[in-house]
Parts: C-alpha cells; structure tokens; sequence
C-alpha cells in the first residue's frame, strides 16, 4: 500500500449535463414533492443565468453541488487520499459524506447525530452457548436523534452561515459575531467559493480546470492552494485543509454519515468499527463462564500483538497525524 499523501501541512472538463425539461423530470423524481420541485426548476431555465440553473436543479433533487462541482470534489478528496491497493476517498464516499452535511437541514431530522444502541453490523450473543447468534439487531444508526433548540441553532450556524438564520436567530449569534469577529460564513457558502477559487488557480496555475489535471499536477496545485489560500473567517485553516478534515471524517465515520462505503474505510485503517451488542467477552449460561473471542481475546494480548502492540498501518499513521495536527479548531470547523 502506497502512502497516504495528505497535502504538506507545513508550509475532465466533462461536458455540463442539460438540465432536464419538465418532461423528463416526471420520468427521474417520482415523488410528488420531488416533482414540483423539478417543475420549479425547470420555469427558471430560461431567465437565470446557467450555475444557478445547475444549482437550483441539485437542490431539487435533494443535492447541493452541480455536477461540475461534484466533480472537482471527487477530484480534490482523492488527490487528499488517492487510491492505490485501496480505494480512495472519492470511492469511500468523501464527497457524499460532504454533501450530506451540506444538506442536512433538508431532511425531516437532520442527519447530525445517529441513532443507536446498535447498528446491526454485529450480532447478538447467543446466552446459552456463549457464541454469536445468527440474529441481529435492526440497524438504529440509520434512524437520527432530533436536535434540541441550542442543538439546531448551533449546526444551523456552522452550515448555513449567519445570513442563513432567520432574523429572530441573527438577534441571538449578534453578540457572538460581533465578539468573534463579524458574521459567520456558513460551510454552503465556503465549498460554493472555495471550489470556484480552486478551479480559477487551477487554470492560472496549469492552464485548466482541476478535473482536466493529471494526478501530479493536481497534487502540485493542491500544495500550492493550501500554503496561498487565505485562512477562511472564523474557521482557523484554509479551504484546502477544511476539506481535507471533512474528508478523512467521511472516511473514517459511521456510514451511516454518509461515508466509510460498506465500511472499507475503517478496514483500510485496520479499525474494527462498533463492536456491539456481541462485545468481546460471552456469558454462556450452560458454563456460568465468560467466552473470550479467539482473535481477540481481554484476558491476554491479541494474538498478533504478543510481541507488542500492533502498529498502525501507513494510512493509519498518517491519518492519526493528521487529525493531532488540525483538533484544536473542531469547536468552529465541523
């Protein structure tokens, strides 16, 4: 496995999709919401300029970046973590785990904190025997906790920005903007200029857009992107590194975020993910004894560690340095 190469922390134009007609909007959104939504878009076609055409669409259909911008963030997360033996961060799930984020007030309940005690992805223990049993719990991950007031005002915050609240919550961050410097730019708003800043340096840089690049050059203009953008107000790093973060979140989270494909990312990292409701040690009750897993057992080292604590893979590594190197600004970067 090749390093991870995340960007020096130290120092395709693929031809635009039509928006589709009325038409075939009944064809592609079945729902009825979903169809008045695209009916929406498509009365706008001909009076609004093109971007804000692709935008309008996205948002119709409960996304948030065009498809060019889509594609210039699959680019930009898999020059973060590129694939080699193992998938890349675009393959994942990255760029979904973004724009799930970006997105999240446009679900019922916002997709912030998931549910639990249990994801299904482990089964429940057979108390007889003291063995995993075939069943399994339904997965609650999937199902999100409601926010409280504080809870929606906070996200709303980070996400939308302070021109995104409504004029009651403006009267309530005032005193903060003003302590910490002026209004909060929502992360909406920081990917919408970020990814157009980034293109535009890509062509003064390499002569065109950051899709079209190889995967040198893209490094290259990363690096570059990351040591001259400004650090974003508020938010104590740059474009650059913001997505880098978000990046390795989405790899490295549940999937139910959005992320971590079939769980592929924390395999790469070696990471076990949840453990529960089987857990390491099985009461049986036909021993009146605890049953330790083979692999990885609680009363002794695991058996690849008998010789000491196993070491993290490259990837692993790299990714632990990264997340020491950017934890003091969790607070206000999410």
């Amino acid at each position: 496995m090749s390093r991870l190469r995340l960007p020096n922390l130290t120092r395709l134009a693929p031809q635009r999709e039509a928006p589709p007609t009325a038409v075939q909007a009944v064809t592609i959104l079945l729902s009825r919401r979903q169809f008045l939504k695209a009916l929406g878009a498509a009365a706008v076609v001909a009076a609004a300029p093109w971007t804000r055409v692709e935008r309008t669409w996205a948002a119709a259909r409960g996304r948030f970046f065009t498809s060019q911008e889509r594609r210039t963030v699959d680019a930009l997360v898999d020059t973060i973590l590129p694939p080699d033996a193992d998938p890349g961060a675009m393959a994942l799930g990255a760029t979904r785990y973004i724009e799930g984020m970006l997105t999240t007030f446009d679900h019922h309940v916002p997709r912030i904190y998931a549910g639990g005690p249990f994801s299904g992805r482990q089964p429940f223990i057979d108390y007889e025997r003291g063995v995993p049993a075939h069943r399994r719990p339904k997965n609650s991950f999937k199902h999100f906790v409601p926010l409280t007031r504080l809870q929606e005002l906070n996200w709303r915050w980070q996400i939308q920005g302070t021109a995104g609240l409504s004029a009651a919550d403006r009267a309530l961050v005032a005193p903060l903007d003003a302590q910490l410097g002026g209004p909060l730019p929502g992360l909406r708003e920081v990917y919408r200029n970020g990814l157009s800043s980034l293109d535009a340096f890509s062509r003064t840089q390499a002569g065109g857009a950051f899709v079209d690049l190889d995967a040198a050059t893209r490094m290259k203009i990363v690096n570059a992107a990351l040591a001259s953008f400004p650090v974003l107000a508020r938010r104590d790093r740059n474009f650059i590194a913001l997505v880098a973060r978000h990046a390795i979140e989405g790899v490295c989270s549940a999937p139910e975020y959005g992320g971590n494909n079939r769980t592929r990312g924390w395999k790469m990292l070696g990471l076990e993910g949840d453990s529960q409701p089987l857990g390491y040690a099985l009461y049986s009750r036909r021993d009146d004894a605890y049953h330790e897993l083979a692999d990885r057992p609680l009363s002794t080292p695991n058996p690849d560690e008998i010789d000491g604590p196993k070491p993290l893979s490259a990837d692993g590594d790299k990714v632990e340095q990264f997340i020491v190197a950017t934890a003091g600004a969790l607070g206000d970067a999410c």
